[in-house]
């Protein structure tokens, strides 16, 4: 919540236009009907899985044409079940307010790219809710579906009139099911260096600019972070702090690791790179040991 409360206080900063956009597979994807419950007739055998994977297609090919376009939304995205589990998706996103004509044409023209032309279509397969700030906040709307996925605290009930907290329950069940992604930031700071300069607690010898990223990032505030970092716009390889990558090293042969499946080394999470200098945020490595084998 603080990343998408430092998001909506950087919009209102820069004067940007905030908008909810929600994502619907088409009808093949759909096993029953909404209002009935009855079997949908053209239902194709998709599980959640392709429908989640239909909605990730999608919005890979949104984001490719919007980059062309030099159009950066920025926010985030949350994934959610409908009545017969198919995924939908909520985006709450920002923008410069000159892009905003083009970006809900390219979103809608996408949407409809996969039977566009059935019954239905330009109703349900995408909406946008644009945020009417003296009505309330962008943060307040998209809380009520992340707190569906994680507790359903403060949520009291759903649209169907079942307890929230319960209903919870069942979307985590489904997720971990179906391996779907609920949640994801698009856009602006990098999480992974807001999450290492989170675990740091050494900070002798380090520049002043960094010890101020780091105190955005120690205190959970998103918005002075991202500024600190480049700004809402900054490119991942032009940021001020990078995550650092290491090779895996094999402690009994002392070889690199390798990829079982193409031989590639393979590397982990070790620390961040700032300005050339390298610092180590994960000291200690973790394995998992059977009982046997730590009494030899």
């Amino acid at each position: 919540m603080r990343r998408i409360s430092g998001f909506e206080k950087l919009s209102k900063e820069m004067g940007h236009f905030a908008t909810i956009v929600t994502l619907t597979c088409p009808s093949k994807y759909h096993n029953t009907f909404a209002s009935s419950g009855d079997r949908n007739p053209k239902w194709d055998g998709s599980t959640p899985l392709d429908g989640q994977e239909y909605l990730n297609r999608t919005w890979k090919r949104i984001r490719a044409e919007l980059h062309r376009l030099e159009i950066q939304p920025y926010g985030f995205r949350v994934a959610e079940p409908q009545h017969d589990a198919t995924p939908h998706w909520h985006l709450m996103l920002f923008l410069e307010k000159a892009h905003v004509d083009d970006f809900k044409r390219v979103i809608t023209e996408y949407s409809l790219q996969e039977d566009g032309d059935e019954a239905g279509a330009e109703e349900n397969r995408c909406d946008f809710v644009d945020i009417d700030y003296t009505r309330g906040s962008a943060t307040g709307y998209i809380a009520k579906y992340i707190s569906k996925g994680i507790n359903g605290k403060e949520v009291g009930t759903d649209k169907d009139g079942s307890s929230a907290p319960e209903a919870s329950q069942r979307i985590e069940a489904w997720a971990s099911c179906w391996g779907i992604r609920q949640f994801q930031q698009i856009g602006a700071g990098s999480v992974t260096v807001w999450r290492e300069l989170r675990r740091l607690k050494k900070l002798l010898g380090l520049a002043d600019n960094f010890k101020s990223i780091h105190a955005a990032a120690d205190s959970g505030d998103w918005q002075e972070f991202v500024s600190l970092m480049g700004g809402v716009f900054c490119k991942r390889d032009e940021q001020v702090i990078r995550p650092l990558y290491q090779p895996k090293v094999d402690k009994e042969s002392g070889e690199l690791r390798q990829s079982w499946f193409d031989g590639t080394v393979t590397t982990s999470l070790k620390g961040v790179r700032y300005l050339g200098q390298e610092i180590i945020t994960r000291e200690h490595e973790w394995r998992i040991e059977h009982s046997s084998e730590r009494a030899a």
